[in-house]
């Protein structure tokens, strides 16, 4: 075989070679797209399904029969001084606030010097351990509210004389229950809107305006005639009000 016709079989052999390796390449390369094709609908699926199985359930926004605002707060009293209180039934520093403050509250409302609105935030959900229990704390309390003003206010301070401790489970929804029916003198009625979770929705929507437009970032959050005072100055500036009234 003379040196031409090496050369010649040499290049048909590359040729060949080549086409062999491009034909490789191109099944490496649709084998790939194929699996990366079904990897992301693999994990698209997940995806879908996971934000499926974690999406939040949809509350109808319902209208408490009881007086409250325009900014969701359950109003009490109709004195000339307003009291914005955003508390949350979770946070230890509002049963403070609470037990601190309790009684001038109710002799304010009950001289008729203050109107108080209770705004019941829902923003400690995630200290309970998955079981929502500052929603449906909430929630029960806003029903209390269609009880009665008063109803509320024995609801509220029987919910912080039985708070559970962060990071637990919070109450079950029987607790919330027994507490309203033995220790707030609850009937059937507000029992059957705790059951329904009638303003569940009512809360979150709440919570998104009070920490959103409201301007709220943390719980007890107090407002005197639409400003936020210190916790501590609390007392001192609803009386300097009710004193300017």
């Amino acid at each position: 075989m003379g040196s031409s016709e090496r050369k010649t079989e040499r290049r048909k052999a590359a040729e060949a070679l080549r086409r062999q390796q491009e034909a490789e390449a191109r099944r490496r390369k649709i084998v790939f797209g194929v699996a990366i094709g079904a990897a992301v609908v693999l994990i698209g699926g997940l995806l879908v399904f996971g934000i499926w199985m974690n999406r939040e359930p949809e509350y109808e926004v319902a209208t408490p029969t009881a007086n409250v605002t325009d900014e969701f707060g359950v109003q009490i009293g109709d004195g000339p001084v307003e009291v914005d209180l955003f508390i949350d039934f979770m946070c230890p520093a509002c049963n403070q606030f609470e037990s601190t403050y309790a009684g001038d509250l109710q002799g304010w409302i009950d001289e008729g010097s203050v109107t108080v609105n209770y705004h019941p935030v829902a923003i400690l959900d995630r200290l309970s351990a998955g079981t929502e229990y500052s929603s449906r704390s909430a929630a029960a309390a806003v029903c209390a509210a269609d009880a009665g003003p008063q109803e509320f206010l024995d609801y509220t301070l029987a919910l912080y004389e039985n708070q559970p401790a962060e990071n637990s489970t919070g109450l079950t929804d029987e607790e919330l229950i027994r507490i309203g029916t033995e220790e707030a003198g609850l009937g059937s009625e507000w029992q059957s809107c705790v059951e329904a979770e009638t303003y569940r929705g009512w809360v979150k929507e709440g919570t998104e305006w009070a920490t959103g437009e409201g301007g709220i970032q943390g719980t007890p959050t107090a407002k005197v005639d639409g400003e936020v005072v210190e916790n501590q100055d609390f007392a001192k500036e609803v009386q300097a009000a009710i004193d300017a009234a």
